[in-house]
């Protein structure tokens, strides 16, 4: 019966190990004995030394896998610890395996793996207690010594793992024929082509260490090139004995080169995933820089275009002013000025600097506005400024666009309220909401036959609310507002809110997720609440919320602190 100790501070592992083999428990075949830490299991191994393996997870509370590792020899010489780890987890397994470890299991379990391991495990234990049994019998047997060894060759010679018999001098005095497979050569040849390797790597575990057997038992990895090439990889590990009269050095080699493939392959599956999301966030960077560039883009031109107006009734008024003020001079030149001419250039001089103090002053404030949107970049520098009067520019920015032209944008923030932060980064975010609210919260409809035909239409609009667009549709009037409050003497609390369509309640949960878009095919990417998130959240060192119904509108709720971390 092969008796094994499971170390696993989940209680579930006990109820799916016995499920799993309950046949082979009953049977007489198996016998397990559980144990919920390290501590827990060195004690069950003291009371209970015909225990044959340990089957144990290695991130545990307590005393964890690798350190119970380092305690196995000194309870148990002969118990092979097979460890439990997560995928992926190459470090934890490296360092297991170079403790003593007898093999692996990756999590989650495959059953039949596990089975394999176990049934390999007990059979490498049960050869190996009969190697040091034989090995016991011939040191206290000495008239039965050949029948011994003959004895003793046979168990090894059957053996699945490589044993070896190298004397102090670096004599090879014995291997099996596992030994022989392992080295790719004939037992003959193995004397004079792989012993010295074999024995240097003996001495090398002898360096710097003390004499006990417990000093050389713990296995190690060490790799032959065998002359058609292959690389072999083996766990060795080394007892001190006697053989024939002789003190020597058994050598034991465990072939672990699939595992070492499989190890290899893991490593480098983890660093292709690993250059898979390094180039996946790079791109990612790059599409939410677009996007970014994209709404400037427009926001530039807007402003632009909308500064035209402005500045060319300013230069039409100031064109009219250099007329009369000509025709004035020239009269006043030839004597025949009179009072009411005078009164008539004054009234039309009062009229026109009126005119051009309004116009000039619309286009400065554009020009700031623009002068705001171009030069917020998320990486510029903090600083300390009224919200009101930066709000006000943000909302002349976002106005002139054709998008929002049709629409209400409201300013609700009061006076007196200064922001210590990154106003390149909170510019980034509002112009990510609003270009948002003005794309997608209100819909333009198709215009009924009897709109179209021009029936009902009224100057300003229909009826209904509803604005005639160039191809015949109609687009709903929206409000978007802006709103501000002070939430204690520490934060504020923004608002972009809109009177729209609403965003359905499936969708809500993946807003703030890259690529999250309802309109795909109209060319919106999904970065734009992405990246307002990671802003808020990150640089500004807020939170941001989003209620929303179908039908009622949405609202986005930024949490700041006055004074950015």
């Amino acid at each position: 019966m092969g008796k094994i100790l499971v170390v696993d501070d989940e209680r579930d592992v006990q109820t799916l190990i016995m499920q799993r083999f309950r046949r082979a428990v009953r049977a007489g075949e198996l016998e397990f004995l559980f144990a919920h830490d390290g501590k827990e299991a060195l004690e069950t191994l003291r009371a209970r030394p015909d225990i044959d393996m340990v089957l144990s997870d290695i991130n545990m509370p307590g005393m964890d896998g690798l350190t119970l590792l380092d305690h196995l020899p000194q309870v148990n010489a002969d118990i092979r610890a097979v460890m439990v780890s997560a995928y992926g987890d190459l470090g934890n397994v490296r360092a297991a395996m170079n403790r003593g470890a007898f093999d692996f299991i990756i999590k989650p379990i495959d059953f039949a793996d596990l089975e394999a391991t176990i049934h390999k495990t007990l059979e490498a234990c049960r050869s190996v207690r009969r190697l040091r049994d034989a090995l016991q019998e011939t040191r206290t047997a000495e008239a039965a010594s050949r029948a011994q060894a003959a004895r003793l060759r046979r168990v090894l010679d059957g053996s699945p793992i490589g044993v070896a018999i190298i004397t102090e001098t670096g004599e090879l005095l014995y291997c099996n024929q596992r030994c022989t497979d392992l080295f790719g050569v004939p037992a003959e040849t193995l004397q004079h082509h792989c012993a010295p390797t074999l024995f240097r790597h003996v001495q090398d575990r002898l360096t710097g260490r003390p004499s006990e057997t417990e000093a050389l038992s713990a296995s190690e990895e060490i790799h032959y090139v065998r002359e058609d090439g292959r690389t072999v990889w083996m766990a060795m590990s080394v007892d001190r004995t006697n053989y024939e009269s002789k003190p020597v050095f058994i050598v034991w080699l465990y072939d672990i080169t699939e595992r070492k493939v499989q190890a290899e392959a893991l490593r480098r599956a983890k660093d292709s995933a690993e250059q898979a999301l390094a180039d996946l966030e790079r791109m990612q960077s790059d599409l939410i820089r677009a996007e970014k560039m994209a709404v400037i883009g427009q926001l530039i031109a807007a402003v632009a275009h909308e500064i035209n107006t402005p500045v060319g009734i300013a230069l039409t008024a100031a064109t009219h002013l250099q007329t009369a003020s000509e025709e004035i001079i020239l009269t006043f030149n030839g004597g025949q000025l009179r009072k009411s001419d005078f009164q008539e250039y004054i009234g039309t001089a009062s009229e026109v600097s009126t005119l051009l103090v309004a116009n000039i002053e619309r286009a400065a404030a554009l020009i700031q506005s623009l002068k705001l949107v171009t030069e917020g970049k998320a990486n510029s520098p903090r600083s300390r400024f009224d919200l009101r009067d930066y709000l006000s520019d943000i909302v002349l920015a976002v106005q002139v666009q054709p998008a929002a032209s049709r629409h209400q944008l409201v300013l609700d923030c009061p006076d007196g309220i200064a922001l210590d932060t990154y106003p390149g980064a909170l510019t980034e975010v509002l112009l990510a909401l609003l270009t948002n609210a003005f794309a997608h919260a209100f819909e333009t409809e198709p215009a009924p036959a009897a709109f179209v035909e021009g029936v009902g239409a009224m100057a300003g609009g229909g009826a209904d609310g509803l604005e005639e667009e160039p191809d015949g549709s109609r687009n709903r009037r929206g409000r978007v507002t802006v709103s501000v409050r002070l939430l204690d003497n520490e934060r504020i609390e923004l608002g972009v809110s809109d009177n729209g369509r609403g965003i359905p309640a499936d969708i809500q949960p993946r807003l703030f997720q890259p690529f999250a878009t309802t309109r795909r095919g109209s060319g919106s990417m999904g970065l734009g609440l992405y990246a307002a998130f990671n802003l808020v959240t990150g640089k500004l060192g807020g939170e941001i919320d989003i209620d929303s119904a179908v039908g009622r509108g949405t609202t986005v709720i930024l949490r700041l602190p006055l004074d950015a971390p």
